[in-house]
């Protein structure tokens, strides 16, 4: 009786934990884990993936929002073209243990961006709003 509840208890665990993320998001376990995967949902047009490792504060999203705008207007060849692309990391840098900066390009824009991840509250978050200003 007592494994019988301990394996019910297991499979409801198991079970709750699947369903309490998105599909196909992970939580990143770092600042260049968090860059990667949100370059690669913007590359393949997974706008509202790429969202969930948008930083919640007001300006990147509304940054945000006006990236995903933009992204659909964009021709069908540039998005089968960055669909098809891989992300070609520059350089990465640690200033501290909450901050990853990310230089980055892609096979099909070769234009290098950078990226800038921060720690908070332990989860990992793309500072969407240092893209469009800042020292780079």
């Amino acid at each position: 009786m007592h494994n019988q509840r301990f394996t019910i208890i297991a499979l409801v665990l198991t079970i709750f934990a699947a369903c309490s993320e998105p599909e196909g998001f992970k939580k990143p376990e770092d600042g260049l884990d968090a860059a990667s995967s949100f370059v690669r949902a913007t590359l393949d047009g997974d706008y509202a993936k790429a969202e969930r490792y948008v930083a919640r504060d007001e300006e990147d999203l509304r940054l945000y929002e006006r990236y995903k705008v933009h992204m659909k207007q964009v021709s069908e060849q540039e998005r089968l073209g960055l669909k098809s692309a891989n992300m070609i990391i520059d350089s990465v840098r640690t200033p501290s243990d909450s901050v990853t900066l990310v230089h980055y390009s892609n096979t099909f824009h070769r234009k290098s961006t950078r990226l800038r991840a921060v720690r908070i509250n332990g989860d990992w978050w793309i500072d969407f709003s240092d893209t469009f200003g800042g020292e780079h």
